[in-house]
């Protein structure tokens, strides 16, 4: 029954790959789709939910990294600066919804209606703020002192937090109840709570919001104008300056917006919280293409998942020396023979060949390691089991190291050589 179950999850975590290929057919998504909702089914029908329970908290953190990861890409898209200062706005949103919370949690709705609007719009103040006094002079400049000044800006962010609020976490007000649904436990045997469903919807309208900004308004059309070519813009008529003014004001107000929604999810908040999250929406913004909006949203998702899916594990020493060498010889394989993949072609019989070759090279990679990995880790001394969350950061990053080697350019990306 284990097996089966087990079975189950990876062809339904094989679907759900299938749905964030680039280039995949529609026909494809809607296979992928039916196998993931199919093998979901199966799952709860039987009971052996642990694994879908863990994608599911792996969408809810991912929706959180997405929002922070969105501001990320669209100002590298307009400016092609990475603006580090990103995850320190997350963190004065986090406070500003903290401060809002608890003075309004009489009033549990409109503190956390109240809550989402002074964090965005405080967040999009801070945002034209850092544009207009640290980014705006060096416009001209060489992009190493805009980054250097991005730093700056996130280390004078940090250490005003730790002055002003002092370095202790703060315990974020309760405005909701935190019990499980029991209409979703009885029907489902998935254990979600108010504020982790209120955290994906709220990531979820503002994505498509967005999209729909991007793609179907004005501002959106000339916000892709500058990305593709501001000088052309500029031309055309397009006020780049305030085109990028509106980049970190909307980018600045969605890291409000998540910050808000993290101190609800995690219930306490610090000046240094935004480090590390920052630093994971950032991966999950080079992970699915740098400057790409559909791209960001697929790698917040996909390190969500990661992160959860690593935590909740335990593995042996034999299973994580059989990984890394696993790992090493995918990316020897991927290098050397990247040349007699290409001349098998990408139609037809060849790419039937050229899956046929990767698949093979994948499972005969995956039985040497597991047998190299048996005298190996008997030489490491320690047997006891090793718990996920201790490699979960880790895990993070080998997933964008092992992504970025075969695909440079991320998931979602495209190359975009520079003009000259």
């Amino acid at each position: 029954m284990a097996g089966a179950s087990q079975l189950l999850q990876w062809v339904g975590l094989a679907g759900a790959v299938v749905l964030f290929v680039p280039k995949a057919s529609p026909r494809l998504k809607a296979a992928g789709l039916l196998v993931l909702a199919g093998c979901a089914a199966a799952l709860i029908h039987s009971g052996q939910t642990s694994g879908l329970q863990q994608m599911l908290n792996g969408l809810f953190v991912g929706s959180i990294y997405a929002l922070i990861a969105l501001g990320y890409t669209m100002v590298y898209g307009v400016l092609k600066l990475i603006n580090f200062a990103h995850g320190e706005v997350f963190m004065v949103g986090a406070f500003l919804g903290w401060f809002t919370l608890s003075a309004l949690r009489a009033w549990p709705t409109l503190a956390l209606l109240a809550a989402m609007a002074v964090a965005m719009v405080g967040c999009a103040a801070l945002g034209v703020v850092l544009e207009r006094a640290a980014y705006r002079p060096l416009r001209g400049a060489p992009r190493l002192a805009a980054l250097i000044t991005a730093i700056g800006a996130s280390l004078l962010l940090q250490n005003l937090g730790l002055l002003v609020m002092g370095a202790s976490p703060k315990a974020v007000p309760g405005v909701m109840e935190t019990a499980t649904l029991q209409p979703v436990l009885r029907a489902t045997g998935l254990v979600v709570n108010r504020p982790a469903l209120v955290t994906v919807v709220a990531a979820l309208l503002l994505m498509v919001g967005l999209q729909f900004l991007v793609h179907r308004t004005r501002l959106g059309r000339a916000m892709r104008a500058v990305s593709e070519d501001r000088e052309a813009a500029q031309l055309m008529g397009v006020d780049v300056d305030h085109i990028i003014a509106w980049t970190f004001i909307i980018g600045s107000a969605l890291a409000g917006a998540g910050g808000v929604l993290y101190a609800l999810r995690y219930s306490t908040i610090s000046p240094g919280m935004g480090l590390l999250p920052g630093l994971k929406a950032f991966v999950a913004a080079v992970l699915g293409g740098i400057g790409s909006i559909r791209g960001a949203m697929v790698g917040a998702m996909l390190i969500g998942v990661t992160e959860t899916l690593v935590a909740a594990t335990t593995f042996t020493q034999t299973q994580i020396v059989a990984g890394l060498l696993w790992l090493v010889m995918l990316l020897a394989f991927w290098r050397l023979g990247q040349a007699q993949l290409h001349r098998l072609g990408r139609h037809g019989r060849g790419l039937l060949l050229r899956w046929l070759a990767m698949v093979g090279v994948t499972a005969a990679s995956a039985v040497v390691a597991g047998i190299a990995a048996i005298p190996i880790a008997a030489w490491i001394p320690g047997d006891s089991p090793i718990n996920g969350s201790t490699y979960q950061d880790a895990a993070v990053f080998a997933v964008l190291v092992l992504i970025l080697i075969i695909k440079p350019t991320g998931l979602m990306g495209s190359y975009a050589p520079e003009k000259v």
